[in-house]
C-alpha cells in the first residue's frame, strides 16, 4: 500500500522542491521607442481643467508566457519637462493595450505620474521620476506576444490668457514583469 503512494510523494517534494515557478523578465521600452517618438510636444490652451498630448503608439514584441499568470508589472523611468510658455501643471501618463486603437482609450492608463508645476520660459528642465506598479489592468496583457504602448503628457492649466506649451522628453523607461508560471 504505501508503494502506491511514493510516486505521488515524490511527485509532491518535487513540486515543493522547485519552488514556485517565478520567473521576471525585464523589457526596456525606451529603446522600442523610435528616436522621433522620446520626445511629446504638450500645448494645453488656457483655462483648461485637464488635457493630454501622447505619443504615437508603438508596438512592443513579447516572448509570451502561455498559460502563465502575470503577477505585478514594477515599472522605472526618468524624463525631463521642457515648459516654453505659461504655467501649468504636468506629468505623465502611460497606455498599455493589444492594440494600437486601445491605447487611446482612458480606461487603458496603467500609470499616471502625480503632476508637477511647470513655469517659464526659457525652457529649463523639470527632470521627473516614474517610479511604482503598473495597474493590474495592464498584466493580462504581457501573457501575450506584443503590447502596444502609448505615452501621453497630461496638464492643467488654469491662466485665463497663457496656454502652457512646451515638450517632454522621455529618458529611460523601464518594466520589470513579475510572473508565476502555472505547471498544471
Amino acid at each position: 500500500m504505501r508503494a502506491k503512494w511514493l510516486p505521488v510523494v515524490c511527485l509532491a517534494a518535487f513540486v515543493v522542491g522547485c519552488g514556485k515557478g517565478e520567473a521576471i523578465f525585464n523589457v526596456n521600452v525606451y529603446s522600442f521607442l523610435p528616436a522621433s517618438t522620446d520626445t511629446v510636444p504638450y500645448y494645453i490652451p488656457s483655462n483648461t481643467p485637464r488635457a493630454d498630448t501622447g505619443s504615437v503608439p508603438q508596438q512592443i514584441n513579447l516572448p509570451g508566457v502561455g498559460s502563465s499568470v502575470v503577477d505585478s508589472i514594477q515599472i522605472f523611468g526618468t524624463l525631463d519637462l521642457y515648459n516654453q510658455s505659461g504655467t501649468g501643471m504636468l506629468g505623465l501618463q502611460l497606455f498599455m493595450a493589444s492594440d494600437s486603437l486601445g491605447t487611446y482609450n482612458a480606461s487603458n492608463a496603467v500609470l499616471t505620474v502625480q503632476q508637477k508645476t511647470v513655469s517659464g520660459s526659457p525652457p529649463v528642465p523639470v527632470t521627473d521620476t516614474v517610479q511604482g506598479q503598473l495597474l493590474s489592468n495592464a498584466n493580462p496583457l504581457f501573457t501575450q506576444k506584443q503590447v502596444w504602448v502609448r505615452v501621453a503628457a497630461e496638464g492643467s492649466n488654469a491662466s485665463p490668457t497663457t496656454a502652457v506649451t512646451g515638450y517632454m522628453v522621455l529618458r529611460t523607461l523601464r518594466l520589470s514583469v513579475f510572473i508565476n508560471d502555472k505547471f498544471f
